[in-house]
């Protein structure tokens, strides 16, 4: 085909203007690659004779590998870790202007350890000798992630060293054959995070397709949508509110690129972009009782509590408690915010069995929330109106209350055979008030769309479990790490919606706060009925001591979903599929190379009631397959990664036989590039460069073949930095560079949106106030103010964030 993806992208660079900012983001993101091909002791760890330096640290007391990872953080120093080593040890911490091997003296004081200075000047932790002959009992381990432990934090703790990796389980990054990230609770917290989107989007591979107050959430990964309640909790799907996600209550925000149907199963309405998974938060050895104070410019105040503790026999016991509210006005006019959510995290770490509980309770309300808008075809979509002015009225709410329990436990009978059982209840019911937020459409370039008003009211309820095997044995020289798993879901939903006025006329740069419609709904029908089941068996095979790894899996998915009209099922969709996967990864030293081929899995269409051929027809499973290279680089400090990928998704459309039919494709090529941790002491990355060739490959008659798919930029640039100041012992300046060249919004290429950048900025200071620690944070977001179409996606468009600023104090008791 003629349109490649390299010289697409390189023809897209005359949309795609360097502004001050792209030129900037292009020097840091170049940097980091110069530092990625250095030798480690360049940048990783100083040589010995460089140690005599010394540092402002700041590092508190808490868990043993929490402080060193702050040590590594903030000298630029690397220290090899066993896992078995730190476990349930303490650190006094460490403060003040110190040398190197000063600093880690103090550090691993009490505690039985020595560090140990490496010829590249970094350090391996070993038991220090003890005068007694009788030493104590060690059981020593690799400094690997087990499936069913959370990774540990990565150098500069804004990831974790592994990720959930569905049926898999806890997986390194470097061992992962697939391209994964985690987000710790340290990186939400220092973003200031509202919504998931606001961490996962420093991927430039993974955006956000709604406004930071609009009706819900919605992720593009790779170019394709994953909706809100396609999020997993715990490997869960269906617990989560089903528009908004409070990100306070959980520990790790796991992300994988690319379709992963066999690795977690199909979730409600399928997903072929990637997957995200939440981890909740559990109790540290260390008692937690946070209090964190919150201000967001209009007027918005919000308060949050993080309490932790452990107790009884090897503190086996553990209670986790979050409470937050948060009400106001927003930067936006005519919009206010009100939210107060709640979790409670019971957990039981015994020596072979190990068990949760969790619950949680989210209510939200948004007052002129920020709606999408669709448009007509046959004219150039209007500009932006300002980001900070409501196009909506201000009695337009959305409303949402939700709840679930979970419920895990696991018993490991031997390292060859470990049993789980996870279980999972939710329910929630939300309600829209609307003029037009609904159907508002563009009719002209002027601004000026039609838009009647209304509601919608409704509910529904979920019951999910999973139960499963792992393990890990050796046949001859060749290891093996197995999963079997069942999943099970079920979701009823409720729904009626209301269109309480005529059609009328507007226009989105001058709208007057209208008059509320009376709206009458009646009782609500049943509109929903979705079952998915499904039973999955992977194996990875470990050959040349690990450094090869082969994984192979099938997952067999059931698909039932009701189909009602007027609140009766009239008919059902009923399939099944077979869905494999299939990954190799070979470890070289500090390099990673790997490959894989997925599949993700969605039910298919039916067609309209108007074609002619097969009218409401219920075409089979919609497969999107992927194949996908890439290498990583562990520079211990630092990451680098590198992917190349192709993701094939059938499209569907009527023929000129008058068959609705699912014979066209859209097909996404692309290049990523990626760099998170710490290269040079006290400075941390975080983000990279993807490049995508989004293209209708098949469609009707082929009229738009080779065209570029709707909604995709070929250009994604975001970076995230930090710069501790050592002149000013605990501040650090932070910023984030956002680019996107722009999107086509209709299939014959003849509308689009401009392409866009915006700059975010902050600073943080951590010190100590009569004892406490305490972290003082202040964000802006788009510094500039800038007015942009954010995204467009399935058929309409979504205005961007405005200048807001974000500011918080977090006292640790």
């Amino acid at each position: 085909m003629k349109h490649d993806v390299l010289s697409r992208i390189v023809a897209a660079r005359a949309e795609f203007k360097l502004t001050p900012v792209a030129l900037a983001m292009h020097a840091l993101f170049a940097g980091a690659l110069i530092l990625s091909v250095l030798p480690t002791s360049s940048f990783a760890a100083e040589p010995p004779a460089a140690k005599a330096a010394t540092y402002n640290f700041n590092v508190p007391a808490g868990p043993l590998s929490s402080a060193i990872a702050r040590f590594s953080a903030q000298s630029g120093t690397y220290v090899s870790v066993n896992g078995a080593l730190t476990d349930g040890k303490n650190s006094q911490g460490v403060q003040g202007n110190l040398s190197v091997p000063e600093a880690i003296t103090r550090l691993l004081a009490g505690s039985g350890l020595e560090a140990l200075m490496q010829t590249n000047g970094s350090y391996v932790l070993r038991m220090a000798p003890i005068a007694d002959s009788t030493l104590p009992a060690v059981t020593v381990t690799s400094d690997v992630v087990l499936p069913g432990e959370l990774p540990k934090p990565f150098a500069g703790g804004q990831v974790a060293k592994g990720s959930r990796v569905g049926i898999l389980g806890n997986v390194d990054i470097f061992d992962t054959p697939f391209s994964t990230q985690s987000y710790t609770e340290e990186f939400v917290q220092d973003q200031q995070s509202r919504r998931v989107a606001d961490i996962i989007s420093v991927d430039p591979s993974v955006r956000s397709a709604m406004a930071e107050y609009g009706d819900s959430e919605t992720y593009l990964i790779r170019g394709f949508p994953v909706f809100v309640n396609q999020v997993g909790v715990n490997g869960l799907y269906g617990m989560t509110e089903s528009r908004r996600i409070t990100p306070e209550f959980y520990e790790r925000i796991d992300v994988l690129k690319g379709p992963a149907a066999m690795l977690n199963g199909i979730s409600p309405f399928g997903v072929v972009g990637g997957n995200i998974n939440l981890t909740s938060k559990r109790a540290d050895d260390k008692p937690l009782t946070r209090v964190t104070g919150s201000y967001i410019s209009d007027s918005q105040f919000g308060l949050h509590l993080d309490l932790g503790r452990r107790f009884g026999e090897d503190n086996a016991w553990g209670v986790r408690v979050n409470l937050l509210k948060r009400d106001g006005d927003t930067p936006i006019d005519r919009q206010d915010d009100h939210m107060k959510n709640g979790a409670l995290a019971l957990d039981y770490r015994g020596r072979q069995l190990k068990a949760s509980l969790d619950v949680a309770n989210q209510d939200r309300l948004t007052n002129g929330y920020s709606a999408n808008i669709t448009y007509d075809s046959g004219f150039a979509l209007p500009k932006p109106p300002q980001v900070d002015k409501n196009y909506v009225d201000n009695w337009e709410y959305i409303k949402t209350k939700a709840k679930y329990w979970m419920a895990h436990a696991e018993y490991e009978f031997s390292p060859a055979i470990t049993a789980y059982a996870n279980y999972g209840k939710s329910e929630g019911n939300e309600e829209y008030y609307y003029a037009g937020s609904q159907g508002r459409k563009f009719i002209n370039s002027a601004g000026d769309f039609t838009a009647r008003a209304g509601g919608f009211r409704g509910s529904y309820e979920v019951d999910t479990y999973d139960v499963g095997l792992r393990g890990r044995f050796m046949l001859g020289s060749v290891s093996n790490s197995y999963a079997l798993s069942y999943s099970d879901f079920s979701r009823k939903a409720y729904g009626a919606t209301v269109n309480a006025t005529a059609q009328y006329t507007g226009n989105v740069y001058n709208i007057p706060n209208r008059q509320p419609p009376v709206v009458n709904y009646g009782a609500i029908p049943q509109n929903g009925d979705l079952q998915l089941s499904s039973i999955g068996l992977v194996n990875t095979f470990g050959f040349m001591n690990d450094n090869v790894l082969l994984t192979l899996g099938l997952r067999k998915q059931d698909l039932y979903s009701g189909i009602f009209t007027a609140g009766i099922k009239t008919r059902a969709y009923d399939e099944s599929k077979i869905t494999p996967a299939a990954a190799l990864l070979v470890k070289l030293g500090s390099y990673s190379l790997y490959g894989n081929y997925s599949e993700g899995l969605a039910q298919g269409a039916t067609a309209p009631a108007t074609v002619t051929g097969n009218p409401n027809a219920l075409l089979p499973p919609a497969v999107t397959k992927q194949v996908e290279g890439g290498v990583k680089y562990n520079a211990g400090t630092f990451g680098v990664t590198a992917a190349v990928f192709q993701i094939s998704q059938p499209n569907t459309f009527t023929n000129s036989s008058g068959f609705f039919v699912a014979d066209g494709e859209q097909r996404n090529r692309g290049l990523e590039l990626s760099t998170f941790g710490q290269p040079l002491r006290g400075v941390r990355l975080l983000g990279g460069i993807t490049l995508i060739d989004a293209v209708q490959t098949k469609t009707a008659n082929g009229i738009n073949n080779g065209k570029d798919a709707i909604g995709v930029p070929k250009v994604n640039v975001v970076l995230n930095g930090e710069y501790d100041v050592e002149a000013l012992q605990g501040f650090t300046l932070t910023g984030r560079i956002n680019a996107f060249s722009g999107a086509q919004a209709n299939a014959g290429n003849t509308q689009s949106i401009p392409g866009w950048q915006t700059l975010d900025v902050g600073a943080r200071y951590v010190t100590q106030v009569a004892g406490k620690a305490v972290t003082f944070r202040g964000n802006v977001i788009n510094l500039t103010d800038k007015n942009y179409w954010n995204s467009v996606s399935r058929g309409f468009i979504t205005l961007g964030a405005p200048r807001t600023l974000l500011l918080s104090a977090s006292v640790d008791f």
